[in-house]
């Protein structure tokens, strides 16, 4: 034996020691998966093919119903799904709060502040023109209030428009829709 191992070149001794440590480490890989099947299978409760006994009158078990654990299953079935429901609703409820909860003060103050505006706007236009008719003088003194109007919206259609749409907004936002109640 030693004659055989002096016969090995020297250069050759880190390669032997590499592919020695590869199979070492390849076995104890191979050692430890073994070893985790069989512990797995034992503790899932499997048997090895090979160990059944063979019987003709063996008959898989899903071909048998049990309807009680059947009827158990449904029922379990139909508990989660009220639960999921209950469950649902209480998420949409909590995200409703939520959408509620996202309307603080500044944006409240802020809605009052534009419907200000939009109403300051609209009567700075109204009195500006009626003002102007009546300056124009000997012809605009045949106009009604009426017909003063309808001369406003002639002459400032889209900012009349506009004035009105927000004002008509602002309103529909407080007074039609239900304040929504905390809690």
């Amino acid at each position: 034996m030693q004659d055989t191992l002096n016969q090995i070149p020297p250069e050759a001794w880190p390669f032997i020691d590499l592919m020695f440590n590869l199979t070492m480490a390849a076995a104890g890989i191979w050692l430890g998966l073994t070893v985790f099947v069989l512990w797995r299978r034992h503790a899932s409760n499997l048997t090895p093919v090979n160990s059944a006994e063979k019987s003709r009158k063996a008959q898989p078990d899903f071909l048998k119903v049990d309807h009680k654990a059947r009827a158990e299953a449904i029922k379990r079935g139909e508990a989660f799904e009220k639960e999921l429901d209950q469950r649902d609703i209480a998420e949409r409820k909590a995200e409703a709060k939520r959408q509620r909860e996202k309307v603080g003060l500044l944006q409240r103050l802020s809605g009052i502040v534009a419907l200000v505006m939009s109403l300051f706007t609209i009567v700075s236009i109204i009195y500006g023109s009626i003002f102007t008719v009546t300056r124009m003088g000997d012809m605009m003194e045949e106009y009604s209030t009426a017909e003063r109007m309808i001369a406003i919206i002639q002459t400032h259609p889209i900012a009349f428009s506009v004035c009105v749409i927000v004002i008509l907004a602002r309103i529909y936002t407080y007074f039609a829709k239900p304040a929504q109640k905390e809690g």
